[in-house]
């Protein structure tokens, strides 16, 4: 896919509700890979590929090489691609899901190699930014629960129903 040409990407409701959930399980910041079929030029996001990290704080998160290489070369292997990569930010609100520097940098070496990769960065609080640097992106959400702010912002609804086993107090 050449940076001129527009990405499309589909995503339900229901997966950016589990991935927020996984993605904020702890005070950590926390990340996997994302991949699916592709439909007619649409990438649909459904699958989550975890890896071991290198490190895991509250205010950032590696990969270990050694195992995103292993899972890259498996999705070669089923005939797959790399088509995003999902991590937390440990603040809340709007402004909290603004891609670092360490996160453009990710996403333009996975850009010029070649992956038609978004990036999504979801707060604590259940917003979620995705990104790309090169090239228009469309995305679409299906399902409901989530709000379309515009500009690839959105804010995950109905948090308080979501059944996180981590959580103390009551349901």
């Amino acid at each position: 896919m050449g940076s001129r040409e527009k990405a499309c990407f589909a995503v339900s409701s229901l997966f950016l509700h589990e991935c927020f959930q996984q993605l904020t399980a702890d005070h950590h910041e926390q990340f996997f890979f994302v991949t699916g079929a592709e439909v007619d030029g649409v990438m649909v996001l459904d699958q989550k590929l975890e890896f071991a990290h290198q490190r895991r704080t509250m205010m950032g998160v590696e990969g270990q090489v050694g195992s995103t290489h292993r899972l890259l070369i498996k999705l070669e292997q089923f005939g797959h691609r790399l088509l995003a990569h999902f991590h937390s930010h440990p603040g809340r609100g709007v402004a909290s899901t603004g891609p670092s520097g360490t996160d453009e940098q990710f996403q333009r070496r996975l850009e010029q190699a070649g992956y038609p990769t978004v990036a999504a960065i979801f707060s604590r609080d259940g917003f979620v930014r995705f990104f790309r640097l090169e090239g228009e992106c469309e995305l679409h959400v299906h399902g409901a629960g989530v709000e379309d702010l515009g500009q690839h912002m959105y804010r995950l609804t109905a948090l308080g129903s979501l059944d996180r086993p981590n959580d103390s107090g009551s349901k």
